[in-house]
């Protein structure tokens, strides 16, 4: 995302800040407890927001403990004072490593980091401003939800491949597969169906899953439900149409002819034509229109934005 010029005392902040502000205005969260919060975090972030790294999880979780007193949700008192040292010590990493996952953070609309006019963050009247979390809480429970139904499905499905046919006698499902789902970024799915006929379903999944992983501003185009949708091993035909639109504003923005769009579209693919406008948004190619149309001549369009998606993806696993 693109960073707009802001203030003396307050940090740069992304081309979306008004609205997150917008969202984080009197924001309450009654009946829930700290403990409740950080487990929805822990377990359905990554679903509602692929992008960010487990490391910026672990933040995020690691600010949600500072809140401390389960009355504070209620009343929306929701700032947190930790300086940037005590973070890092308890992240086990630098203070410049703090302050970039702070930064990803609230570019993903999940905290709010608020300055004193002389810039200084760890002071009462600033302090990191949690309330992006509680306006996001039923997101959450929709995203962990999820995550529970897929283990069930995958429990299932392994008890019914099991040779000798029976089920695990224990009554308790397999946590396992749960805890893999969220504590480190998930791998592609294979099984999204495709949303031109006759296309490799397995390709276009993995590109489709790429593309959400790869690309914050996808993600922040698209809503909560959707994102949850298009992760499902057969997501539904409106959750691609949207993920269709969405990608359609990406291209207006190429001011690429609709005939060579066309001509493309048909020799590649939608799926492939997708992945290669998102890694153009995310590599910030400045001639996007000249360096699509000689992307297009690619006789592997598919293979060469498949890599670059991988490339994107592993990128910020390790930061």
């Amino acid at each position: 995302m693109q960073s707009t010029a802001c203030p003396a005392g307050i940090a740069r902040r992304t081309e979306t800040f008004p609205e997150l502000e917008a969202t984080a205005r009197s924001v309450s969260a009654p009946g829930v407890t700290t403990a409740a919060v950080t487990g929805l975090v822990l377990r359905g972030v990554k679903v509602l927001t692929p992008a960010l790294t487990p490391a910026a999880v672990h933040l995020l979780a690691l600010l949600v403990e500072h809140v401390h007193g389960d009355d504070r949700w209620r009343l929306g008192r929701l700032r947190v004072v930790p300086s940037n040292a005590r973070l890092a010590a308890m992240m086990g990493t630098c203070e410049r490593g703090i302050r970039r996952l702070l930064s990803l953070l609230e570019a993903n609309h999940w905290i709010v980091r608020r300055y004193t006019a002389s810039n200084r963050r760890s002071r009462p009247q600033a302090g990191i401003d949690l309330a992006p979390v509680a306006a996001r809480l039923a997101d959450l429970r929709e995203a962990v939800a999820w995550v529970a139904e897929e283990g069930r499905d995958a429990r299932r499905q392994a008890d019914a491949e099991r040779p000798d046919g029976r089920k695990e006698q224990s009554g308790r499902e397999d946590k396992s597969v749960l805890l893999k789902s969220y504590s480190r970024t998930p791998k592609p799915s294979a099984s999204v169906q495709p949303a031109e006929a006759g296309a490799d379903a397995s390709a276009v999944g993995e590109l489709v899953s790429l593309m959400l992983h790869a690309s914050p501003r996808l993600q922040g185009l698209l809503s909560a439900h959707d994102l949850i949708d298009l992760q499902r091993p057969r997501p539904p035909a409106p959750a691609l149409n949207r993920l269709t639109v969405v990608v359609g504003v990406f291209v207006r923005e190429l001011g690429l002819s609709s005939g060579i769009w066309t001509e493309a579209l048909a020799r590649h693919g939608w799926a492939a034509l997708a992945a290669a406008v998102v890694v153009m948004e995310r590599q910030e190619v400045k001639r996007r229109a000249g360096y699509l149309r000689s992307m297009l001549r690619h006789p592997k369009l598919a293979d060469t934005v498949r890599h670059s998606l991988r490339r994107l993806v592993d990128g910020g696993r390790g930061s």
